[in-house]
């Protein structure tokens, strides 16, 4: 009897489970992984998104607050039109 000449069954078998378990972990794990990773990346856009806004909303305001740099160039120049010596065409 020739014993070393065939292969058995019982080890092709055992080979191809390994590599389909191989296989499929790889599979789950790269799909979970990037899952994982474009939720992160979601999270970073958008917490760069509400600062970029932010900032931008502070660089909008011409007039700013009391304590910043810029200035009402209104405030010191206002005049009531209704008050003093001013003509008003429908007074009688």
């Amino acid at each position: 009897m020739e014993q070393g000449k065939g292969t058995n069954p019982m080890i092709v078998a055992v080979v191809a489970a390994l590599v389909m378990g191989l296989a499929g972990g790889y599979y789950y794990g790269f799909t979970r992984g990037k899952a994982t990773v474009v939720a992160e990346q979601d999270k970073a856009a958008q917490v760069a998104a509400e600062e970029a806004q932010q900032q931008l909303a502070e660089q909008a305001n011409p007039f700013g607050s009391e304590e910043e740099s810029a200035v009402n160039p209104f405030t010191e120049t206002y005049e009531n039109p209704f008050e003093g010596g001013g003509f008003n065409p429908f007074a009688q």
